[in-house]
Protein backbone atom coordinates (compact mmCIF):
# COMPACT_ATOMS: atom_id res chain seq x y z
CA UNK A 1 0.00 0.00 0.00
CA UNK A 2 1.47 3.43 -0.95
CA UNK A 3 0.63 6.67 0.72
CA UNK A 4 1.92 10.18 0.33
CA UNK A 5 2.18 12.36 3.49
CA UNK A 6 4.42 15.94 3.38
CA UNK A 7 6.07 14.81 0.26
CA UNK A 8 6.88 11.71 1.17
CA UNK A 9 5.81 8.37 -0.47
CA UNK A 10 5.14 5.73 1.95
CA UNK A 11 5.29 2.02 0.50
CA UNK A 12 4.05 0.27 3.63
CA UNK A 13 3.78 -3.35 1.76
CA UNK A 14 4.72 -6.25 3.96
CA UNK A 15 6.39 -9.03 3.06
CA UNK A 16 5.10 -12.90 3.98
CA UNK A 17 7.53 -15.43 4.70
CA UNK A 18 7.05 -18.54 7.62
CA UNK A 19 2.78 -17.82 7.23
CA UNK A 20 3.70 -14.44 8.87
CA UNK A 21 3.69 -10.90 7.46
CA UNK A 22 7.06 -8.83 8.04
CA UNK A 23 5.71 -5.23 8.55
CA UNK A 24 8.09 -2.67 6.27
CA UNK A 25 8.26 0.76 5.42
CA UNK A 26 10.54 2.20 2.37
CA UNK A 27 9.66 6.37 2.30
CA UNK A 28 10.50 8.43 -0.85
CA UNK A 29 10.90 12.04 -1.54
CA UNK A 30 11.69 13.49 -4.61
CA UNK A 31 13.72 16.46 -4.26
CA UNK A 32 12.07 19.49 -6.56
CA UNK A 33 15.44 19.98 -8.06
CA UNK A 34 15.72 18.30 -11.07
CA UNK A 35 19.66 17.75 -10.78
CA UNK A 36 19.04 16.02 -7.26
CA UNK A 37 18.41 12.47 -6.54
CA UNK A 38 15.75 11.37 -4.41
CA UNK A 39 15.51 10.40 -1.28
CA UNK A 40 15.24 7.11 0.51
CA UNK A 41 14.83 5.70 3.67
CA UNK A 42 13.79 2.22 4.15
CA UNK A 43 13.37 0.13 8.16
CA UNK A 44 12.75 -3.14 7.60
CA UNK A 45 11.47 -5.37 10.10
CA UNK A 46 9.38 -3.32 12.20
CA UNK A 47 7.25 -6.32 13.48
CA UNK A 48 5.58 -9.60 12.33
CA UNK A 49 2.14 -10.24 12.41
CA UNK A 50 -0.48 -12.74 11.18
CA UNK A 51 -2.75 -10.27 9.68
CA UNK A 52 -1.98 -8.32 6.72
CA UNK A 53 -3.98 -5.36 7.66
CA UNK A 54 -1.86 -4.66 11.09
CA UNK A 55 1.28 -5.30 9.66
CA UNK A 56 0.65 -2.29 6.83
CA UNK A 57 -1.04 -0.14 9.66
CA UNK A 58 1.89 -0.48 11.83
CA UNK A 59 4.19 -0.01 9.15
CA UNK A 60 2.28 3.74 8.14
CA UNK A 61 2.54 4.94 11.83
CA UNK A 62 6.03 4.42 11.91
CA UNK A 63 6.83 5.97 8.68
CA UNK A 64 4.36 8.80 9.51
CA UNK A 65 6.38 9.45 12.83
CA UNK A 66 9.65 9.57 11.42
CA UNK A 67 8.92 11.65 9.06
CA UNK A 68 7.03 14.04 12.06
CA UNK A 69 10.00 13.38 13.90
CA UNK A 70 12.88 14.53 11.22
CA UNK A 71 10.88 17.48 10.35
CA UNK A 72 10.70 18.59 13.47
CA UNK A 73 6.73 18.04 13.66
CA UNK A 74 6.22 15.93 17.22
CA UNK A 75 3.27 13.36 16.16
CA UNK A 76 -0.16 14.73 17.66
CA UNK A 77 1.34 18.43 18.33
CA UNK A 78 -0.39 19.82 15.16
CA UNK A 79 -3.31 22.14 15.42
CA UNK A 80 -4.75 20.20 12.23
CA UNK A 81 -6.70 16.89 13.56
CA UNK A 82 -6.12 15.59 10.14
CA UNK A 83 -2.17 15.31 10.85
CA UNK A 84 -2.55 13.94 13.84
CA UNK A 85 -1.18 10.23 14.75
CA UNK A 86 -0.55 8.37 17.66
CA UNK A 87 2.62 6.89 17.87
CA UNK A 88 2.86 3.16 17.45
CA UNK A 89 2.59 0.89 20.51
CA UNK A 90 5.80 -1.80 20.85
CA UNK A 91 4.97 -4.88 20.20
CA UNK A 92 6.75 -8.25 21.19
CA UNK A 93 7.02 -10.93 18.20
CA UNK A 94 5.46 -13.89 19.00
CA UNK A 95 7.50 -16.55 19.13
Amino acid sequence: MEYEYRGWVIDATPDFSLGQFFAHARLIRASSDDDADAEMHIERNLAWFDNEEEAIQVARKWAIAWIDARSGNIAGTDTDSSTRHSTIPARTPAK
